[in-house]
This record gives C-alpha cells, sequence and structure tokens, in this order.
C-alpha cells in the first residue's frame, strides 16, 4: 500500500517537473530570439546578454537561438525526458558556434562579418598549429562534425538519394539518346529509299526527252536491264515459290514493327515513401542483443558478424566459436523466432556459401513494397545484356534481382494459392516487352485458369504456331494447348532444319547470318503455361511429351518455357520434367514435402507469401532469397492498351502442314491401322502399338495423336485407357465412304 502511494506521488511529481521543464524552455527560446533578432531596447538584462554573447560568438550568435530551440524541442519531444540528452545537445552547438565563428572571423575582410573573441582565439591556434589553409579545412570538419551531433545527418543515404539522382538522369539521358539514334536512323532509311526514287525517276524523264538523240544509251540501258532481271531469275530458281512467298509476307510484315515504340516507364507507378521500410539502426542493435543473450542462455559460444537488412527480412550472420557444431546453432530456430518476437518462420543457411558463418533470416516487423518500375530503371537491369533478362525483385539483402531467361534455357514456378506466381509472371512478362519489340520475341500464352493471363489478348507479341496471326488469341482450353505445344515441336524441327542449311549452332549465330544477307530474322519464342496441374490432368500423354522435347532441344532454337503450378507434387513436376528445369522458383508452400520436389531441400515452408521466393539459378548449387517485384492490374491495363494502339498480331505462318498436321497425321494409313488393331484387339497400350509397327516413337506418336483426336482417354488415378469404339467405328465408317 506504502509503495503504491509512493509511486503515485513520484509520477505527479515527475509531472509537474516537465511541466516546469516545458514552460521555461519555451520562455527562454522566445526571450533569446527576441534579444537576438529584434533591434529595439531589450532591456538591462536583454542588453548586457545580447552584448557579451556577441562579443563572444561575434555573428554566429543570430545562429544561436535557431539552434537552441531545436535542440529543447528535440530533447523533450523525442527523448522525453528533459534531463537526457542535454549535454550532447549542448556538445553539438557549441561545437558547430565555435568553428562557425572562426569561418567568420576568416572571412571578415571579405563579407564584413565579426568571428567575435571565440572565433579569435580558435582562429589563432589552428593556424599555429596547421597553417592558413589548414585550420580553414580543420574549421570546416569540425563544424560538420557538430552539425551531425545536432541534426543526427544520416550522410550514407543523402549520397545514396545524389547517386539515384544522378543515375536517374543519366538512365533518362541514354534513353532519350537511343531514340534520338532510332529517329535519326528511320530518317536515314526513308532518305535512302527517297534517294533511289528520285534518281530513277529523272534518269527516266531524260530519255523520254532525247528519244531521237539518245536511241543507242537506250538500247544499252534496255540490255543491262535484262541482264539484270536474267540473273535475279538465276537466283530465284534456286529457291521453291512458297518459301519465296514466305520470305516477302515476313519482310513486308515485319516493316510496320520498324516504328513500334516501346512503351514509357511512365505507365507503371512509382513506389511510395510509405511502402519503403527498413529497420534502422536502434532496432538491429537491440536485436543482434536479444540474438546473443539467447545463444548465451543456451550456452552456444558464437558472435554476429554480420547484419543485412533486406525488404522483408534481415539476415543475421553468426559465426560459432572453434568446436560448436553447426547442429547445436541450427537446431535453436524456433527457440530464436520465440526470443525476437517473429511474425513468421526463421530460415537457416548453413552454412552461407562462400562464408564461415550460419545466416538467420528473421522477418521484419514491416514489410517493404518492391516495384517493376524500381527495377526496370535500374542500372542493373539497363546494363544487361540478354534479350529474355527479366527482374526478379531484390535479393535478402536489398541488391537488385535479375537473370536471363536464355541461360536457365526453361524456368519452373511453384508455390501454393497466393504466394504470388501470377503477379510473377506478370512482371516477367512486362520485363521482357519493356527490352524487346515484337519481331524480337513472341509470347504463347496457356491460361487454362481464363483470368491472369487473358489480359494480353491482341497485343502485337501474341503467338500460336497453329493459327494464322489474324485469328492467334491466348489458349484457355487444355486440348487446344495440347495440339500448340505439339504444333510448337514442329516449328522448333523446322528451325533446326534451317539453321543446318545455313551451318549455325544457335538462333544469335543464325540472325547474324540473317542481317549479312538481309534474310528475316528469327524471333524468340517464350511459352508461358499459368497452371501446368490442370494442362497434365486433361492431356497428360501429348503435353509431357510435348514438354520433354522442348525442353529439351528448344534452346537452341530460341524457344523458351515458363511453367508455374500451384500442385507442386510428384504426378504433376515428374523426374524429367525436373532434369529438363534446373532452374525454378519456389514460392511459400505447406510443407518441406513440397519444397523438396520443388528446389530438393527444404526452406520454401518458412517463407512469408506475397512474393517472398526461393530462386535456385542453373548454376546456383544452394538458392537465394527474394523479394518479387509487384505489379498493380491498373498498371497491366496501361501498357497492354498501349501495346494494342502500336499494332496487332504479325508473324509468318510457316506452313499449312504445320497448321493442320494434326489431321493429315489422322488421315494416314498407320493412324487407320491403328484404329482397326484397337477395334480387333479391344484393348490399346503402348507395347501392342509397339509390337505391330515396329517403333516405340511411333507407338507414342500414336497414342498422343489418338488421346488429342477424343478416341482414348485415360481417368485420373488410373493406368487403363477408356477407348470410344463408337467414336472410332463412324470415323472409319466416315473413311471408308467420304
Amino acid at each position: 500500500m506504502n509503495y503504491k502511494l509512493y509511486s503515485k506521488k513520484t509520477e505527479k511529481k515527475s509531472q509537474f517537473t516537465n511541466i516546469i521543464y516545458w514552460t521555461l524552455s519555451i520562455i527562454l527560446c522566445l526571450w533569446l530570439f527576441w534579444i537576438i533578432i529584434n533591434p529595439s531596447p531589450k532591456g538591462i538584462v536583454g542588453n548586457f546578454v545580447f552584448s557579451n554573447l556577441y562579443k563572444f560568438l561575434g555573428n554566429s550568435v543570430y545562429l544561436f537561438p535557431f539552434l537552441f530551440f531545436y535542440g529543447i524541442m528535440r530533447i523533450l519531444f523525442k527523448l522525453g525526458k528533459p534531463n537526457k540528452g542535454i549535454l550532447t545537445m549542448f556538445f553539438g552547438t557549441i561545437l558547430t558556434l565555435s568553428f562557425l565563428s572562426v569561418i567568420f572571423e576568416r572571412s571578415k575582410n571579405i563579407i564584413n562579418a565579426n568571428g567575435g573573441w571565440l572565433g579569435y582565439f580558435i582562429d589563432t591556434v589552428m593556424i599555429q598549429l596547421f597553417g592558413e589553409i589548414g585550420g580553414l579545412i580543420f574549421s570546416l570538419g569540425f563544424m560538420i562534425i557538430g552539425i551531425n551531433i545536432i541534426f543526427e545527418i544520416k550522410w550514407g543515404k543523402v549520397f545514396e538519394k545524389l547517386k539515384n539522382a544522378i543515375i536517374k538522369d543519366w538512365q533518362e539521358w541514354n534513353r532519350a539518346k537511343l531514340e534520338l539514334n532510332n529517329k535519326i536512323k528511320a530518317i536515314r532509311e526513308k532518305e535512302k529509299n527517297g534517294e533511289k526514287t528520285i534518281n530513277v525517276r529523272p534518269a527516266n524523264e531524260n530519255i523520254n526527252q532525247r528519244q531521237d538523240s539518245v536511241i543507242e544509251d537506250k538500247k544499252t540501258e534496255k540490255q543491262t536491264a535484262e541482264k539484270e532481271i536474267k540473273e535475279i531469275k538465276e537466283k530465284e530458281q534456286n529457291f521453291s515459290s512458297k518459301t519465296l512467298e514466305k520470305k516477302t509476307k515476313s519482310s513486308i510484315e515485319f516493316l510496320d514493327f520498324k516504328n513500334f515504340k516501346l512503351p514509357s516507364i511512365d505507365l507503371l507507378e512509382k513506389n511510395s515513401k510509405s511502402n519503403i521500410y527498413l529497420p534502422d539502426s536502434a532496432e538491429i542493435q537491440s536485436a543482434k542483443i536479444k540474438l546473443e543473450e539467447t545463444l548465451k542462455n543456451f550456452n552456444v559460444s558464437a558472435y554476429i558478424s554480420g547484419v543485412y537488412p533486406g525488404p522483408v527480412i534481415t539476415r543475421y550472420e553468426i559465426t560459432p566459436s572453434p568446436g560448436v557444431k553447426i547442429s547445436s546453432i541450427v537446431s535453436l530456430s524456433n527457440d530464436i523466432a520465440l526470443a525476437m518476437r517473429s511474425i513468421g518462420s526463421i530460415r537457416v543457411i548453413a552454412p552461407i556459401p562462400g562464408k564461415s558463418a550460419i545466416g538467420f533470416e528473421i522477418p521484419n516487423s514491416k514489410r517493404s513494397m518492391v516495384t517493376l518500375r524500381e527495377i526496370i530503371e535500374s542500372p542493373e537491369f539497363n546494363s544487361s545484356k540478354g534479350a529474355l533478362a527479366f527482374a526478379l525483385g531484390r535479393y535478402s539483402e536489398g541488391s537488385i534481382a535479375i537473370s536471363n531467361l536464355e541461360e536457365m534455357p526453361h524456368l519452373l514456378v511453384a508455390g501454393a494459392t497466393g504466394s504470388g506466381k501470377s503477379i510473377f509472371l506478370q512482371s516477367m512478362i512486362l520485363s521482357i516487352v519493356y527490352r524487346n519489340t515484337p519481331d524480337e520475341v513472341k509470347f504463347l500464352f496457356i491460361d487454362p485458369k481464363r483470368l491472369e493471363l487473358t489480359s494480353y489478348e491482341m497485343i502485337p507479341y501474341l503467338y500460336d504456331p497453329r493459327t494464322t496471326p489474324d485469328r492467334v488469341r491466348v489458349i484457355t482450353d487444355p486440348k487446344e494447348a495440347a495440339k500448340s505445344l505439339v504444333a510448337l515441336t514442329k516449328v522448333m524441327e523446322k528451325r533446326y532444319k534451317k539453321f543446318e542449311k545455313v551451318r549455325v549452332k544457335n538462333i544469335q549465330s543464325y540472325n547474324r547470318w540473317a542481317l549479312e544477307n538481309k534474310q528475316p530474322q528469327e524471333f524468340y519464342i517464350v511459352v508461358v503455361i499459368d497452371e501446368l496441374a490442370d494442362l497434365i490432368l486433361q492431356a497428360k500423354n501429348v503435353v509431357e511429351e510435348a514438354i520433354q522435347r522442348l525442353t529439351q532441344m528448344a534452346r537452341a532454337v530460341g524457344i523458351h518455357l515458363v511453367l508455374a503450378t500451384q500442385r507442386p507434387s510428384v504426378d504433376i513436376i515428374t523426374g524429367v520434367i525436373k532434369a529438363n528445369l534446373p532452374a525454378r522458383i519456389a514460392l511459400q508452400v505447406s510443407s518441406k514435402v513440397d519444397s523438396r520436389v520443388i528446389i530438393d531441400i527444404p526452406g520454401a515452408e518458412s517463407l512469408i507469401g506475397k512474393g517472398d521466393m526461393l530462386f535456385l539459378g542453373p548454376n546456383n548449387s544452394k538458392p537465394e532469397r527474394i523479394q518479387g517485384c509487384y505489379v498493380k492490374e491498373s498498371e497491366i491495363e496501361k501498357v497492354v492498351s498501349f501495346l494494342k494502339s502500336e499494332g496487332c498480331p504479325k508473324y509468318p505462318a510457316y506452313t499449312e502442314e504445320e497448321i493442320t498436321f494434326e489431321e493429315k497425321g489422322a488421315n494416314s494409313d498407320e493412324f487407320i491401322n491403328a484404329l482397326r488393331l484397337i477395334l480387333e484387339r479391344k484393348r490399346v497400350s503402348q507395347d501392342l502399338l509397339k509390337a505391330h509397327f515396329g517403333s516405340s516413337a511411333r507407338a507414342t506418336n500414336l497414342l498422343s495423336l489418338l488421346e488429342v483426336k477424343g478416341f482414348i482417354y485415360k481417368p485420373e488415378g488410373t493406368n487403363k485407357w477408356q477407348i470410344y469404339f463408337d467414336k472410332i467405328e463412324s470415323y472409319l465408317n466416315s473413311m471408308n465412304n467420304p
């Protein structure tokens, strides 16, 4: 009871003293402002204080009330206790005013300033110690130290802002320079075309005017023209008429994209300051103390060798003492999460590659948002040389994360529902669009969910090998998707034959050859599948075989696959798919088993969602943690509407055989014999077809074709084919009686 009364009395007393501090501080500050700045009579005390302060400090006395007012307010507002921080603020104020008086004293002959007694004394001492120039340099340095003590200026952030401003200006200047060069090239090309037409017309006019006098010249010109026509015809005989039509069509179509404008960066929104958060030094210091105390409580001898704050997590690197086992530290992850009051699971990296330390990734109390615009504007993204470079986000320590689809060469993205797969796909597509024109990159979009990729309908980047450009759409039907993937394998084979004739090894070498020989270049094809699980459930054999062939061989001809699924199970992500997809991204999953299926190690179950991912590159032994960049639906709509205004889909259709190859295959004698065999035996299997047609490849192709055409079907969870005998009989009857 006495303790409670005593605590209440002390609380009342502390409140009363705080009110006195506040009142006296404000009165003193206002009085100092008045006696120093106001030229009117100040009274006996006021004149005495002002005259002595002016004699002591000189012209720097006019800055004294401002610093004094700022220091008092900072102590009262920030620290909350008037008796704390007074000595620090007093020392910073005296240091700033003293060396400002020195500078006034040194420049009194230039600007008619007065440094006072203090400035004169310190200036003479500094000149004797360091000389005139050295004394001035040291005075400026000490004055900056005093300002830093008072205002707590974070010079690192100041220099970072200056650096970012300079980099941004440099990027804008480079962008403007590129636009100007493109415009100059376009004007020169037009001038060249114009010069050719202008030079021909006067020649014809002069010939017509001098028909009687220059008949011999006209005959020689006709002869040379006839020779040129013969040479052209001889060259044309080396090519078939179909290939010539294809090349002329493709060259005419791709002329439309010469003046194609890439979307402006202003279509994407800037990241607001409220969305940017990094833990300050005080938070990091308190977290380090808690972490060290937790290790000491469990008798683990180790010390914190590094702290790396990032947009979502802060990584604390712990170096164990000699003789301490790694397992003894790793097993404390849950205890550390409890001590640190972590808002999510803690991921442990034991050990960190290239370091003799263990990493603890602890989620921040607030997470920063990483936008697509800040990654695209970064110098790392603009200086990357790959045609298919795209934005990933920011690494755990805050640096820019980008990658190149050419080097992967295919990518698997997997995670639970709502973990950020679709937003990652959107940011990847937009970052590729911001670097390439439609005649350089095409997209084959497959979206069984009909929600995410359908917004890209009718953009000029759209591609489907089964249809012509005027009928191309985002594919939403799984059976149509299976047909398009099989058609893409035919495109791959055709490109390999073309590259073999030219004797080149990859698409880059072929495009260089095409540029030198004035032939149409080949474009990259990026296949984006948003939900692989639904596709495999409805057309498993065809899709798996097509994906296997494309992932094994399509890299050299410029075809790359990006597969996304929310079912990271063994029946969807099979061993064959994983073997051909070394680059993988794991977003948040529900269990360690799912994490092992995606990246072969646990860790994805400790992610905190909303774009938090583990990226396993093709050349990395362990995955890296990245916060993926975010892009809004409104930003996607702006970019898509801009792309639609620039043109519609255009690409050269290869041949009619490639578009309708399923029908031709279905009408072949081999396929009809397979149907008759199924009717006769009342069953179907790969071994049965292999025994009758002599090849496992033929048997696989026939099974795929039978499934695509709807004659056979394998229900989920079973390994037996269901046969539609009525459909087979009606088809064979129609073939016998067309």
